[in-house]
């Protein structure tokens, strides 16, 4: 999401305002996923440490720099899909802690580090929940998923890895506190019907003149105020006006 903010400072006195991206992510959401990590990194390889980067929005050259090589390995919740990104350097350093050694730069895995990386993802997967809403599934390879939020988590015990965590769509933003009914309840509200009308042919919509009877699809009707759904019912007549039987508010509605 786009913020009024202020440059970092600099030595000029007078900073401009602007607008920047930043991440709606919440620290809180992401300081448990990386309490969740070190826990499970403890159980498998002992004294683990991991410090959290704050979440941001990288941009599109950022997001080319980050996916260069990298292996992106996710999993899907109701919330959408949460990744891990590493790259070649960052896999190295990450499975040389296992091993107890520093595996050299440039080498590639072999097949026996390679599922040892894999066991890794296997064991740290459900530590995305807080972020997708689930979690307890195998993570599956997302390098052609498109991701908007990203942060890191640098792994310390003997070396040290970085490893990526993206976000396939921003959290939205809470509602703010509604207010009790009592403080409102004496407004008013210009209420209007919306019904779904048959199907008609241009040439007979053409010829409507004042008095012409539209038929509807079908007799429900939605109360509007001020273009929000209020509740729905079947339209009849009453005491000699037309007036709509309600049978259910829009928020209990399973349309």
């Amino acid at each position: 999401m786009r913020f009024l903010a202020f440059p970092e400072r600099t030595e000029e006195t007078t900073r401009e305002i602007q607008w920047e991206q930043r991440s709606l992510v919440p620290l809180s959401a992401a300081a448990l996923v990386a309490a969740n990590v070190r826990e499970r990194l403890q159980g498998a390889l002992g004294a683990v440490e991991v410090r959290l980067f704050a979440p941001r929005i990288p941009d599109d050259d950022g997001w080319a720099a980050l996916r260069a090589g990298a292996r992106i390995d996710g999993v899907r919740g109701p919330l959408g899909a949460a990744a891990f990104v590493t790259r070649p350097e960052e896999l190295r350093s990450l499975v040389g802690l296992a091993f107890g050694v520093a595996i050299p730069n440039g080498r590639a895995l072999s097949v026996v580090e390679t599922q040892v990386f894999e066991r890794f993802l296997r064991l740290i997967a459900p530590a995305l929940a807080p972020l997708c809403g689930g979690g307890n599934a195998a993570p599956e390879p997302m390098g052609e998923r498109r991701f908007s939020s990203y942060f890191e988590l640098l792994v310390e015990g003997g070396a040290c890895g970085r490893l990526g965590i993206a976000l396939e769509s921003e959290p939205q933003p809470s509602a703010p506190h509604a207010a009790p009914i009592e403080r409102i309840a004496h407004l008013e509200l210009a209420l209007h019907a919306r019904a779904e009308c048959a199907q008609m042919r241009a040439g007979e919509i053409a010829a409507w003149a004042l008095g012409t009877l539209v038929p509807l699809r079908r007799r429900e009707i939605t109360l509007v105020a001020d273009g929000e759904a209020l509740a729905r019912g079947e339209l009849g007549v009453r005491n000699n006006h037309y007036a709509v039987a309600i049978e259910r508010g829009a928020t209990t509605s399973n349309d």
